[in-house]
């Protein structure tokens, strides 16, 4: 399916692109438009653009609407969830520290690449990273006895294959 969005991807878009790309659509193609000086095309799904379904939608990113919309239940999309919200809305960047950091790679990262869709194909490994991170931590609480037993090299050898069991999409 084709999903268009606003030219210039900033945080949402990006993590909204990536979240439609791993958890709804994987075979979504994107598209970028001039909005509002250029139409949205009608076989296309819009996303992070005015008044669209998949959009803003009260306090709620585009991010939150799409996990809420497709049931997303992964605790770990709904702490990117949170990074996102946080980056996307005015004055709430200071209560999650960590987003402060993530806002600066991504808005430096629009104006980096010659392409809207290279944005999109280096803000999915980022957003693969924080996801990654966040598994990480998690493996890492859940098999704190097993890892105390292995050496440093053992330990991220154990962690890494366990994030990648859960990365389905890779």
């Amino acid at each position: 399916m084709k999903w268009v969005t606003r030219k210039f991807p900033h945080v949402d878009r990006t993590a909204s692109a990536w979240l439609i790309k791993r958890y709804v659509d994987p075979e979504a193609e994107f598209l970028f438009i001039d909005w509002p000086n250029e139409r949205i095309p009608e076989d296309a799904i819009p996303f992070d653009i005015k008044g669209v379904e998949h959009g803003h939608h009260g306090n709620k990113c585009t991010f939150e609407t799409i996990v809420e919309k497709y049931n997303i239940t992964d605790p770990i999309v709904h702490k990117i969830a949170r990074l996102v919200h946080a980056m996307d809305f005015e004055g709430e960047l200071e209560k999650v520290p960590e987003a402060i950091g993530i806002r600066m790679i991504i808005s430096g990262l629009r104006f980096a690449v010659e392409k809207d869709m290279d944005a999109l194909d280096i803000g999915f490994k980022i957003w693969d990273a924080l996801y990654s991170y966040f598994k990480a931590n998690e493996i890492q609480k859940r098999y704190s006895d097993q890892l105390s037993e292995k050496n440093r090299l053992e330990k991220y050898n154990f962690i890494r294959e366990k994030v990648r069991e859960s990365l389905a999409f890779y």
